[in-house]
């Protein structure tokens, strides 16, 4: 699946390129991105153009969403896994968004209607420095797509200028989507 090379970030056009050359399906570009607050230890999305009290969100220069052909479909259709780029303006926002996403995912609140701040947090397990693993449960318990489902895998990583969050629900999916998410953040960023 493709080689990184030292460029400029990508182009719209030349990122689409891309991601198909690797081979990736379902590929979509957003008309329409949502603007993004973060600050580390939180992300909002926000209105395509902000501004009012959205004039600190950023517009992204655009979002890709594209599925891996190793991991198809349910049968009813519903996706597996998911994955999205979003290329910002700048490297600073794309960092503070895959660090708002760890911090998140790290810091669910057991009873989300305390709002209380230091938990207690659900339990999760980090895997590196980029996936958290959330809403464990036995493989292929009631309302799994998948016998081999086990929990919540959410990926979050900077390169760049480039942003990159996948989902998936069990660990061999979740090793695919992160290594084609640094794959490919790494082939658009530069």
């Amino acid at each position: 699946m493709g080689g990184g090379s030292q460029h400029a970030t990508l182009s719209p056009s030349d990122a689409l390129a891309q991601v198909r050359e690797d081979g990736f399906v379902k590929v979509q570009r957003e008309t329409q991105p949502a603007s993004w607050l973060c600050d580390g230890n939180f992300s909002r999305l926000g209105p395509t153009t902000p501004a009012g009290k959205f004039a600190d969100y950023v517009r992204p220069s655009y979002v890709l969403r594209f599925d891996d052909a190793r991991v198809p479909a349910t049968p009813d259709n519903s996706a597996r896994i998911a994955m999205m780029v979003v290329v910002f303006p700048n490297e600073s926002v794309a960092r503070l968004c895959a660090k708002a996403g760890i911090y998140g995912a790290t810091h669910i609140q057991v009873n989300p209607s305390d709002n209380v701040p230091g938990g207690p947090y659900r339990p999760y397990k980090l895997i590196g420095s980029t996936t958290v693993k959330t809403h464990m449960h036995a493989p292929g318990a009631p309302g799994s797509a998948s016998a081999q489902d086990d929990g919540e895998y959410d990926t979050w990583l900077a390169h760049g200028r480039v942003f990159a969050l996948g989902l998936a629900h069990n660990g061999p999916h979740s090793k695919i989507v992160r290594d084609d998410l640094q794959q490919l953040a790494a082939e658009i960023a530069g």
